[in-house]
């Protein structure tokens, strides 16, 4: 059997902050942009983001069923977008639940934050060998 391999790809995009700093919903829809998770076409997405995000501040899951019905799209199309917040890291799946990673927005935040500083340690560390191999035998 080939074992499958997983992989997480977190993406930062520079885009304009909102105009209206205090509305929550352009705030929200500011953090699913930055996220490279869509941009402001893309409805189905900014409705699943706003979903899960809604269920984690009561402390809950949603399940892909009731995604699908708040969003009035396919099974298919929110699917493909839970997959996507799941290979960012911004979620799992627990049962039939999705849930943020973290209790809330800024915990799940921090822990890609916290990905992303793993990540660079041990990509410094190869650096640093490359850098030592690259001395030493004149690369």
């Amino acid at each position: 059997m080939v074992q499958r391999r997983y992989y997480r790809q977190i993406v930062i995009r520079y885009i304009s902050v909102p105009a209206h700093e205090d509305d929550a919903e352009s705030e929200l829809n500011y953090i699913y942009q930055c996220l490279g998770l869509g941009d402001e076409r893309d409805d189905v997405g900014r409705i699943v983001f706003r979903a899960l995000v809604k269920a984690s501040m009561r402390g809950e899951g949603i399940s892909s069923r009731d995604l699908m019905l708040l969003s009035e799209t396919s099974q298919a199309a929110v699917i493909y977008h839970l997959n996507l917040f799941q290979r960012s890291g911004l979620l799992v799946k627990d049962g039939r639940n999705y849930h943020l990673r973290g209790r809330t927005l800024e915990d799940t935040l921090d822990e890609l934050e916290n990905d992303m500083h793993r990540r660079f340690e041990h990509l410094r560390g190869i650096a640093k060998k490359v850098d030592e191999k690259g001395k030493s035998s004149g690369f």
